[in-house]
This record gives C-alpha cells, sequence and structure tokens, in this order.
C-alpha cells in the first residue's frame, strides 16, 4: 500500500475545500433567493428588502471578523511565530471588516433581480407535447441552487 504524497494529499484537500465552499455559496444563493421572495411576499418593499439582506449577510462576515480577531496562537510557540501570527490575523480581521462594510452598503437591486429569476424559473418548459409530464397545480417548481445561480448571473 503506497502512501500518498503530499502535494497530492495538499491537492486533495485544496479541492475538498472548494467543494465544500462551492456548497456553502449554492445554499447562501438559494437562501437569498428564498429570504427575498419571502420579505416581499410579506409585504416588505424592494428597497426594504435590498437593505435587509446585505445586512444580515454583513453580519455572517463580521462574526467570521470576531472569530478570527479572537483567535490565538499555538501554545507555547515562540515569540516571533507569535508576531507573525498576530500580524496575519490582523490582515486578515481588517481585509473580513472591509468585506462586512462592502457587503453592508454596496449590494441593491437584488430583489428585482431575485424576483425576475423567479418568474423565468416558474414559467413551463416546452417540452414535447407527447413529454410534457401532469403537475400538481399545487406544487412549487423545485429550486436547484446552480441553475438559480446561473440565472442570477444574467441579471444586472
Amino acid at each position: 500500500m503506497g502512501s500518498i504524497s503530499t502535494g497530492q494529499h495538499d491537492a486533495d484537500a485544496h479541492d475538498q475545500e472548494l467543494a465544500r465552499n462551492s456548497h456553502h455559496q449554492q445554499e447562501a444563493t438559494t437562501a437569498q433567493f428564498t429570504t427575498f421572495q419571502t420579505l416581499t411576499a410579506v409585504g416588505i418593499a424592494e428597497g426594504q428588502a435590498d437593505g435587509i439582506v446585505p445586512k444580515l449577510e454583513a453580519g455572517a462576515v463580521a462574526g467570521a471578523h470576531t472569530w478570527i480577531s479572537e483567535s490565538s496562537a499555538p501554545h507555547a510557540c515562540e515569540p516571533r511565530f507569535e508576531g507573525g501570527w498576530f500580524a496575519g490575523v490582523r490582515d486578515v480581521a481588517n481585509h473580513l471588516l472591509r468585506i462586512a462594510d462592502t457587503t453592508a452598503t454596496a449590494q441593491r437591486g437584488r430583489t428585482v433581480s431575485s424576483a425576475l429569476l423567479a418568474a423565468h424559473l416558474q414559467q413551463p418548459a416546452s417540452p414535447a407535447p407527447q413529454d410534457a409530464p401532469v403537475e400538481d397545480p399545487g406544487s412549487a417548481p423545485a429550486l436547484d441552487a446552480t441553475d438559480i445561480l446561473a440565472a442570477s448571473k444574467r441579471f444586472p
């Protein structure tokens, strides 16, 4: 039984990280879409919804900022390593804070895009008459995060 080289192990670990990140991004897209639909369905104006959702997202980034800021260097490390650790933590925390600031203020018009996306996804496909499935009139269309993300990129 052979061992995996460090390079291959690092590549596999990186691929797994990317897959997990992609999964979280797809779930976030679905959650954003659902949140916009829910807010507008209960009578929240589009402009208000566009203000609410980015603030929630900025709060999530701010939570990551807090978690990073409160991390500490490994126990019993050399002072030089500890200084580098804290410098790196400060750099990452500052970057996360800038992302939170930008997220909270710069993302507008997404409710309209979500509404257009919903309308697009709810349009029936044009299957051949013999292939047309019988649908339950009360069922909602299934939402696939990949389709939502792809469609959302078509809207400004």
